[in-house]
């Protein structure tokens, strides 16, 4: 009894331990399973970005945004991708080409477009071109520079490195949930390289909690399996910390270049099902079991007997039992297929060698069966036919199988397990799947070409029509848009293209939503490699709108004819080259230039040979290096003569930048550089000529000789000046000049008297002299000055014909010649005046000396003579003074009121000119009194004169504004407080009809000096009496309006002459005055 006691304790352990076991194995398949699902979903969401750039490199640059938008709407991203909130493109650019980006955005997506950054803008822009689905969350992106974020920046640079799709770090997402936060997710990028140089970055925007949702397997374990996500070391989605429990796993992987870990978690109930509670029920029928323990024990020993009896026959039956299951045992191992055998509760209880190898397990033994399925449907199913399911290795990973399971029934039809067969169907799988999206991918393919493209059979009849042609032709045939009277020849094209076998093409109008429009119909055949002779299996029928490129040529080829006619009308000569600078073209111009005969030589052949050497070289580096080509020379004329031509040439780019053609002008200059360097000449000439020395004799004959080497062979082979009365030969070109030979003196002596009987020009043209020097003709030009009068002759010799041209320039040879001669002359009569000019002047110095002594003696003895009589003044002033109060007191007020006017009178008169002397004696002394050069500080100058002056203003309102900071000059600081206090007193004195007098002190500072203005609000004073202000006894305004006797401002200005500076004064009469006063900042010089 106690025996059965503790064996049912040890069951119930055991089954305990199982069940625990259990728990643990389901925790385990959830877990992988939910790891599984996050793979192949991360997966998917690759292998959708890679398609996406497929078709962006097919077709993606010339797309438009709607066209964008529609090839994403196809995809189906709510239902098909979880978590996918946009599909974009994001294009590289260079930073200072953003904004050539930006207009062509404007144009094409929207004209309200900006572009935006979210950090440190970089060297290389990623702004985000092209974006669907078309929301306005989504397109309010476009714009974005994804590369001035880090953490883009970061998934951009290693998606570069490795060419494969990178997933950025969690990030906030542009879009926004229900409650209008920003969503929490990840970007995947992936780099597009594109030959025309726009490559950048397809992107795709995932949101992590739509992304996570769903993961989960159907029909899980029961309780709470607790899940976090970790992408690149952080959180995704959020989420809380996981709570502890029996059950926790973890598991990191890497992909799309990040590394991902997951956590899962669960607590004890989890995936406990109605055997957790078999321990306790054995436990309890072990007790019960115990109480009838007894009759248990009796009963075997009853049946011992029995049983004895039957060993026998039980070991006769063991044998045969032995033999069939190792039949059975030999069959099932050596099966192809796999193999497993349950019992009648779904555990495993026999794997043949086909399943364990494919599996890689060899503990599957107890286990149930549906530890080797990933869909948890076949979990509750005893049978079913022949199904394509998949199956889970030991390693995680997944295959797919063909699977049929049976049951396994005794002949009583009891059951006794279940039987499941497994055919390996990975390569056929993987073939179909290979096919499926092949299919897939070429019907993306089709649908995103921008041409009409139908697929038909053998027989013509058409299978497919991709989504261009649905959306421009509809779904009829293309025979149906021609108009009616060409589908009979349309259709006779295409039975002798099929009849053919051959590909074809031809230009048809076809009639679409937008008019009438021509196509480039093209019908290639299908040909089945396996069949018979490549018979043909399909036809695939193309239409390509070229209507605006038929226009575009059509256009090009009237520009063509007007740009001909403009090359044939220009007044230069136009010539094209190949890349290697052969001349292809030349327009009229040329032949009219060199001549018929000399047309289909090359240029280079015509230009002058000083010239040719340096041109070819030019030539040659432009075609080096493919920059524009700019060169002066001499070309061959049709009559011989050689003209100056500037040739300039350009090259013609293709879209790669490589030379296409050269074109270039050749422009007839000859008269501008004949101008150009008469002009030069004459300015040499001039220059030459104008040179002044102090002798005036030989060193004038070599100026003359000078000027006229400056002539050019090109223009004069040499020259010669001569002056007439006496007649001689002042200067030559050169000492060995044919000028001097003794023939040629005969010829020149002839031809200078008939210049100067006539005062014309006289050119000798043929005569033996001249053909001794190799001179084809002498011009001799008459030199007449100002006055008329005729002042030499000047000699020319010419070794090619004369023209007018040349002509023109003698003429003005002569002409600067004559003036040269001229004032030579007048130059000897200013040196003869000069002489008379200093002796005069010298007269004159002296006499003013001796005038200057003779005036400083008057000054003296009138400043004498001014002190004496102002001082001998004073004493019948005070005379007067005193007599006068004395006769005030002693009267008293017995005087009429008559008297007593008269004899104030008398006292104020007395009074003013006892101020009148003693200011004329301040005036007298102001000349004699010495300077003492010290540094004075304005500001403090004034500041004492204001305070000085604080009686005048007793009473009134009088304002003072004064700068922080004035100059310090060089003077006699009494005498310039002088200055200010007798300026300040007149602008308080002169603004007392005011309630408020202002008084501003202003200054500027100069590198010299430095002027302070005294400005007030006062009376003013009329502009037109400036001039009497500083004059002595001078006044604008009467004594009785305003006290003073016109001293104040003469000695003002006194004093600032005395210190080098000078004073002015302006004003308007009712506006106030300004008083200048501009003192040297280091004293009087």
């Amino acid at each position: 009894m106690l025996m059965i006691v503790l064996l049912s304790l040890l069951i119930a352990y055991a089954v305990h331990s199982f069940a625990q076991a259990q728990q643990r194995g389901r925790f385990e398949r959830e877990a992988g399973a939910f790891t599984q699902a996050l793979q192949a979903r991360v997966l998917v969401y690759e292998r959708l970005l890679e398609a996406t750039r497929s078709s962006w490199q097919t077709v993606g640059p010339s797309a438009t945004e709607a066209q964008f938008a529609q090839y994403v709407g196809g995809l189906d991203l709510a239902q098909r991708y979880p978590g996918v909130q946009a599909v974009g493109f994001g294009q590289r650019v260079a930073r200072g080409q953003a904004a050539a980006l930006l207009a062509e955005l404007r144009r094409s997506v929207s004209p309200d477009l900006t572009l935006r950054d979210a950090g440190d803008v970089q060297e290389e822009r990623v702004i985000i071109a092209r974006i669907a689905p078309p929301t306005a969350v989504n397109l309010a992106a476009l714009g974005f520079d994804l590369n001035s974020e880090p953490l883009r920046r970061a998934a951009m640079r290693e998606a570069l490195v490795t060419g494969r799709a990178q997933a950025t770090a969690p990030l906030r997402l542009v879009q926004r949930g229900p409650d209008d936060a920003p969503l929490t997710g990840f970007l995947v990028m992936l780099p597009v390289q594109e030959a025309a140089g726009r490559g950048g970055f397809m992107y795709m925007a995932v949101d992590a909690p739509s992304f996570l949702r769903g993961l989960e397997p159907e029909g899980g374990a029961p309780g709470n399996l607790n899940v976090r996500v970790r992408l690149a070391g952080q959180p995704l989605g959020g989420g809380s910390a996981l709570e502890a429990g029996p059950f926790t796993t973890r598991s990191s992987f890497s992909l799309i270049g990040q590394t991902w870990t997951l956590e899962f978690s669960a607590v004890g109930t989890f995936g406990r099902d109605q055997a957790a509670f078999v321990p306790y029920l054995i436990a309890l029928l072990g007790l019960l079991l115990a109480g009838f323990a007894f009759r248990i024990v009796k009963a075997q020993v009853d049946a011992r007997g029995r049983a004895e009896r039957l060993n026998v026959s039980l070991a006769h039956a063991r044998s045969l039992q032995e033999a069939a299951r190792a039949e059975f045992e030999a069959i099932f191992q050596s099966m192809q297929d796999a193999a497993v055998f349950t019992d009648a509760e779904g555990r495993v209880r026999l794997v043949n060698r086909a399943l364990r190898d494919w599996l890689g397990r060899d503990d599957l033994e107890g286990r149930p069966l549906g530890v080797i399925h990933a869909d948890r449907r076949l979990d509750g199913r005893s049978r079913f036919e022949p199904l394509s399911t998949s199956y889970v290795r030991a390693d995680g990973t997944v295959f797919s199988g063909e699977a049929q399971r049976s049951e396994v029934l005794a002949p009583d039809g009891t059951l006794l397990g279940l039987l499941e067969v497994v055919r390996d169907i990975r390569e056929r799988v993987q073939a179909e799947q290979a096919v499926q999206a092949e299919e897939r991918r070429s019907r993306a393919v089709l649908d995103a070409l921008p041409s009409v493209v139908q697929l038909s059979g053998r027989s013509g009849r058409v299978r497919y029509r991709n989504l261009a042609h649905q959306e421009r032709l509809g779904g009829v045939d293309l025979a149906e848009h021609l108009n009616p009277e060409e589908r009979a020849a349309f259709a006779q094209w295409r039975e002798q293209v099929l009849a053919s076998g051959r590909d074809a093409s031809s230009e048809w109008e076809l009639s679409t939503p937008q008019g009438a429009r021509w196509f480039q119909v093209r019908v290639n055949p299908v040909r089945d490699p396996g069949g018979p002779d490549d018979q043909v299996s399909a036809w695939v029928t193309t239409a390509t709108d070229i209507h605006d490129r038929l226009l575009a040529e059509r256009r090009a080829q009237r520009n063509e004819e007007r740009y001909r006619a403009v090359l044939e009308g220009m007044p230069q000569i136009v010539w094209l080259t190949d890349p290697r600078g052969a001349h292809v073209y030349f327009n009229r111009r040329w032949a009219e230039f060199v001549g018929e005969a000399r047309a289909a030589q090359p240029l280079s052949s015509l230009i002058h040979p000083e010239d040719r050497a340096d041109y070819l070289r030019g030539w040659q580096a432009a075609l080096a290096s493919g920059r524009p080509f700019e060169a002066e020379h001499r070309l061959l004329r049709a009559d011989g003569q050689y003209r100056a031509f500037v040739t300039r040439g350009l090259p013609v780019l293709d879209g790669d930048g490589l030379v296409m053609e050269w074109v270039g002008t050749s422009t007839d200059v000859d008269d501008q550089v004949y101008a150009e360097q008469t002009a030069r000449l004459l300015a040499d000439v001039s220059e030459q000529l104008s040179a002044r020395s102090d002798d005036p004799s030989h060193l004038r004959h070599d100026r003359y000789r000078a000027a006229l080497a400056r002539l050019d062979g090109r223009f004069v082979d040499s020259g010669a000046l001569w002056t007439v009365n006496p007649t001689q030969l002042v200067a030559a070109s050169s000492p060995s000049a044919t000028w001097y030979s003794a023939a040629f003196q005969v010829v020149a002596g002839g031809a200078i008297e008939r210049v100067m009987d006539s005062e014309d020009p006289v050119f000798i043209a043929a005569d033996p002299a001249l053909h001794r020097v190799s001179a084809t003709g002498a011009l001799f030009y008459p030199l007449t000055g100002r006055d008329g009068t005729l002042s030499g002759v000047l000699g020319l010799l010419y070794r090619q014909a004369l023209t007018a041209r040349d002509q023109d320039l003698a003429q003005e040879l002569a002409g600067r010649f004559a003036s040269a001669l001229t004032n030579d002359r007048l130059q000897e009569r200013v040196l003869a005046a000069q002489a008379d000019l200093q002796a005069l002047n010298q007269s004159l110095e002296e006499r003013v000396q001796q005038r200057t002594l003779e005036l400083e003696s008057a000054n003296r003895e009138l400043e004498a003579f001014s002190y004496s009589v102002s001082h001998d003044l004073r004493t019948p002033l005070r005379h007067i003074v005193g007599f006068g109060d004395l006769l005030a007191r002693e009267t008293g007020d017995s005087l009429t009121p008559k008297g007593q006017r008269y004899l104030t009178v008398i006292k104020d008169s007395a009074s003013r000119m006892s101020q009148l002397i003693d200011d004329l004696l301040s005036f007298s002394r102001m000349a004699r009194q010495e300077m003492r050069q010290v540094p004075v500080d304005l500001r403090r100058v004034i500041e004492s004169s204001w305070q000085g002056l604080e009686p005048d203003r007793a009473g009134r309102v009088v304002t003072l504004t004064l700068p922080d900071a004035l100059p310090t000059v060089q003077g006699d600081e009494s005498l310039l407080g002088l200055v200010f206090t007798n300026l300040l007193s007149n602008a308080i004195k002169y603004s007392r009809g005011r309630e408020e007098a202002r008084v501003t002190i202003s200054a500027q500072a100069g590198e010299h000096e430095v002027t302070v203005n005294v400005s007030d609000n006062g009376l003013g004073f009329d502009p037109r009496y400036v001039d009497k202000l500083f004059g002595v006894f001078q006044r604008l305004h009467r004594a009785e309006e305003f006290e003073g006797i016109g001293i104040g401002l003469a000695n003002v200005r006194r004093i600032v002459t005395r210190h080098g500076g000078r004073v002015s004064a302006e004003g308007r009469p009712g506006e106030g005055a300004t008083f200048s006063v501009t003192l040297p900042l280091r004293g009087p010089a």
